[in-house]
């Protein structure tokens, strides 16, 4: 991508654009709607704009923007430690959207087999769910759901491929996450208590973003801007 004021001006506008949706990310965490019970769960609202950079930007400047936004989300709204973890989930979540952006139907459909695996090993471990952990079944099965009508939406038109990218850039952000988690504070429980319940959250939020992501492109569309 050629350095133009064009393409610079983009630049600062998403990253300005990340930064706020990072702020009203942890000011309004996902885990304060479930009681508690799942701690450090957030809507991942500033993760969505590598969804945008991906196809707004070269692959280039979209790890530019991840490794800024990662950066300056940590020292104004984090720690060193929070660093450590949004650079993983970041670094995850963009290699898979890259690579899942050449076949979307297929990245929707895994995580819709992965949400379904998640959600039959929480019923495994809770038979009976209730309260919190009810919701969050829920939340899996949804996301199953979602996964799977993704795969048959981008499959009829692939105009919808967004929807493919966008659910598996979003679990990818998750388990990066928990895996950094994992190997720094060596606890592996994680990755089969608390990683379940992850992808599926993951998978709903991001079917609710490449929703919204459709929309914004074919708004940037009627307006003549290109979109790879």
């Amino acid at each position: 991508m050629k350095i133009t004021t064009k393409n610079v001006a983009r630049f600062g506008l998403l990253t300005a654009l990340a930064l706020v949706l990072g702020y009203l990310d942890k000011a309004n965490p996902l885990s304060a709607f479930l009681g508690g019970a799942i701690p450090g769960i957030k809507l991942g609202l500033a993760n969505t704009v590598l969804l945008y950079a991906i196809y707004l930007m070269n692959w280039q400047s979209a790890v530019v923007l991840m490794l800024v936004k990662v950066v300056l989300s940590g020292f104004m709204f984090g720690s060193v430690s929070a660093i450590l973890y949004s650079l993983s989930g970041g670094i995850l979540s963009l290699l898979v959207m890259l690579a899942v952006k050449k076949a979307p139907d297929l990245g929707a459909l895994a995580i819709g087999i992965l949400s379904l695996i998640s959600d039959a090993w929480l019923l495994m471990r809770y038979p009976s769910p209730r309260g919190q952990m009810l919701w969050c079944v829920i939340l899996i099965t949804l996301a199953a759901l979602a996964g799977f009508a993704a795969f048959a939406l981008i499959r009829r038109d692939r105009k919808r491929s967004v929807l493919g990218v966008s659910l598996a850039g979003a679990v990818a952000h998750n388990v990066g996450q928990i895996f950094a988690a994992s190997l720094t504070f060596h606890t592996p429980q994680l990755l089969y208590t608390y990683l379940p319940v992850l992808v599926g959250i993951g998978a709903a939020v991001g079917c609710l973003t490449g929703l919204v992501a459709r929309l914004v492109f074919r708004a940037l569309k009627a307006t003549g801007e290109t979109i790879s």
